[in-house]
């Protein structure tokens, strides 16, 4: 009967840090002929107790990139105030029982922490995983650019506009995905389209223009996207508005993807509505050759929506 190696972690992201973990779970489950779980949860622990979590990726987004890595499922469950209140030691016979033929290793990044009030970590995990016969692998901090690769350090570089350090420590763009829905379509009457979208849960970079590429039934579009509230029309919540350059595309409705490659300004308030679709065509220029020279090496994945 095969055993499972569970990986365990929130994966938030999925990023360099993340993705060395989840490859080690899959070589040592696969090379033990057992399957390979990311084990992890639907929602963050903090969300329980704050009430809202910024999300570098969707759920769907996270398990189609913890399956690149090679493992061979994701095992998502709600953490909610009973799990948070279990046990470190009852936290690991609850996993091993959960997998029929019981865990055979468990692979956790050198932070890893666990049970009521976090009151594990791995010295604790080792300890336990040796008096039940488990595997314990666990994986030293990843660094890119000499700073530690961390769900953390990427939300404060996306609040800061720097996406292109982001993108190096997840080892992609990062993507906002979301639906499509009605705005004020103030940009067909300068013949500049946009689509305002609903990102959820997910962080949104600083406010400015970025030069993006937009993701939709399967294929790619170079686009200019704005975050922020459109001060010039009056705005005032913070939005997420891309334009397709080139591509006139019905979106209203429909969910896409915008990777975000590099920020190209603040946003500004122009003193005429004429003065601010001048500028967008002008941004959109530059992002045009932003994603010319990036889009082939942009997505190596396969769509994740």
């Amino acid at each position: 009967m095969n055993r499972t190696a569970v990986a365990l972690g929130m994966f938030d992201g999925v990023h360099l840090g993340h993705r060395a973990l989840l490859r080690e779970a899959a070589r040592i489950a696969h090379e033990n002929g057992d399957t390979a779980v990311a084990f992890t949860y639907d929602n963050h622990p903090r969300e329980l107790f704050s009430g809202s979590f910024p999300y570098l990726c969707t759920r769907e987004q996270r398990e189609v990139l913890i399956r690149e890595t090679g493992c061979d499922r994701v095992d998502s469950i709600p953490f909610d105030a009973a799990f948070a209140s279990m046990a470190p030691e009852a936290f690991i016979d609850w996993l091993n029982a959960r997998y029929e033929g019981g865990v055979s290793a468990i692979v956790a990044g050198y932070d890893y922490r666990f049970g009521a009030k976090a009151a594990g970590d791995t010295t604790l995990l080792r300890t336990l995983c040796e008096s039940r016969g488990i595997a314990l692998a666990v994986i030293d901090e990843v660094k890119v650019d000499g700073e530690t690769c961390a769900s953390t350090r990427i939300r404060e570089l996306l609040r800061a506009g720097a996406v292109e350090r982001a993108e190096r420590m997840l080892g992609r763009p990062y993507v906002l995905s979301g639906t499509v829905v009605h705005a004020k379509a103030l940009g067909r009457q300068f013949d500049c389209p946009t689509a305002n979208i609903d990102a959820g849960a997910q962080i949104l970079p600083k406010d400015g223009v970025y030069a993006t590429l937009l993701r939709f039934a399967g294929k790619e579009y170079p686009a200019v996207t704005n975050v922020g509230t459109n001060p010039t029309v009056g705005g005032r919540a913070r939005t997420v508005e891309t334009h397709a350059i080139g591509a006139s595309l019905d979106l209203y409705g429909k969910r896409i993807e915008v990777a975000f490659l590099t920020r190209l300004r603040d946003e500004k308030k122009f003193n005429s509505k004429d003065l601010l679709f001048r500028q967008i065509g002008k941004d959109a220029e530059i992002a045009k050759k932003v994603c010319e020279e990036r889009k082939k090496s942009v997505y190596n994945s396969e769509p994740l929506c």
